[in-house]
């Protein structure tokens, strides 16, 4: 049996290696996706904790007067005090803005080649493409989902070969092939619990079926997500402003905190504020109320605690994947464990070519 485990480990390393060698390195970035913009641009995302925030009204009024014509069509509000806001204006570009004193802190139009690498990055890690609409990035995604099962059952079948040895040190005087055979064990047997985890979450993220499962189990099916209902227009009405459309959104999803606002740029549109539950882990939020622009009153509530226990799941199984639900404790396990497996397919085709020159 340990022979026809040894082959089984084997084949499965050997087919898949490159490719989960492209997953580990893709991966150990993407742990740090949200952050990196952040620490390579710090004048342009970092602020001293002012205390009190500025109202948000205030904040567009101090924004559209610096960049007149253009106007303020989204805000991204951080959940951390020494963030800067993101605002998105009319003219397609964004600023980032001092949340406590409304000082402009950077404006770009277009991604940024930061943002494209990012974004490159994290294509091929999904699809080996480097743009998401290739021809070849569906077979992409499938060779990606099978890499994913190949390390599911690595990792249970390097456990039982490893239970015979139990070494859990490396002898670094020994001879660099016992090295490389020490650190494929002892990195196998520290970092094979959360190299399986990530192999079965990124299973139900890379095959279809994956997702249909989930909303089988739970009797669920996806939440629809139609478009923003229109503000009904009264004549002679001023509209709202934004922090009456905050309120009014955080009054329909009490414990909510207020993650986006996109804001209304016709008489017909209306508020689009997104919220996080406490509940919610993943890195985006997935709670929206519709506010109308003239009457404060809401017109939509989607709910992430009550619109599809389903997608509840799926959200959390993504969270548990990408490191999002330790914050960043997690996203350093998901990077570390990422490296780590490039590591082990290293030292694993090491060990088969030495043994195969024997």
């Amino acid at each position: 049996m340990r022979k026809v485990l040894l082959q089984v480990h084997l084949f499965l390393g050997l087919a898949a290696g490159l490719f989960l060698v492209i997953l580990g390195l893709t991966g150990s970035v993407m742990a740090f996706e949200g952050d990196i913009d952040h620490w390579l641009h710090p004048g342009m995302w970092y602020v001293a904790n002012g205390g009190r925030a500025l109202a948000e009204g205030e904040l567009i009024a101090a924004v559209e007067k610096q960049l007149a014509p253009a106007r303020v069509a989204a805000v991204q509000l951080s959940q951390h005090r020494d963030l800067a806001q993101a605002m998105r204006l009319t003219d397609r570009s964004m600023v980032t803005v001092n949340p406590y004193t409304g000082a402009v802190l950077g404006r770009r139009t277009g991604p940024t080649r930061t943002e494209q690498w990012l974004g490159t990055i994290h294509q091929i890690h999904l699809r080996l493409a480097k743009d998401g609409q290739a021809a070849w990035a569906p077979a992409g995604k499938l060779v990606v989902s099978y890499a994913g099962l190949a390390l599911f059952l690595l990792a249970p079948t390097g456990l039982v070969l490893w239970w015979r040895t139990r070494r859990s040190s490396i002898h670094w005087k020994a001879s660099w092939f016992r090295i490389f055979f020490d650190s494929h064990q002892v990195i196998g047997i520290y970092a094979g619990l959360f190299l399986w985890i990530a192999a079965f979450t990124g299973m139900l993220i890379g095959f279809d079926s994956g997702e249909k499962a989930i909303y089988a189990v739970t009797h669920s099916s996806r939440p629809k997500f139609a478009g923003p209902p229109a503000s009904a227009p009264a004549p002679g009405a001023s509209p709202v402003g934004v922090d009456r459309a905050i309120a009014a959104a955080e009054q329909a999803i009490p414990n909510a905190a207020v993650d986006m606002v996109g804001l209304p740029l016709n008489p017909k549109g209306s508020y689009q504020v997104i919220l996080r539950v406490p509940e919610e882990t993943s890195g985006s939020a997935h709670s929206s109320v519709a506010v109308d622009q003239f009457s404060g009153q809401t017109l939509d509530v989607h709910n992430f605690l009550t619109d599809s226990q389903g997608y509840r799941w799926i959200r959390f199984n993504r969270s548990i994947h990408t490191g999002d639900i330790g914050g960043l404790a997690g996203h350093i396990v998901t990077s570390l464990s990422s490296l780590l497996l490039v590591a082990m397919v290293v030292t694993g085709i090491v060990i088969w070519l030495k043994k195969l020159a024997v």
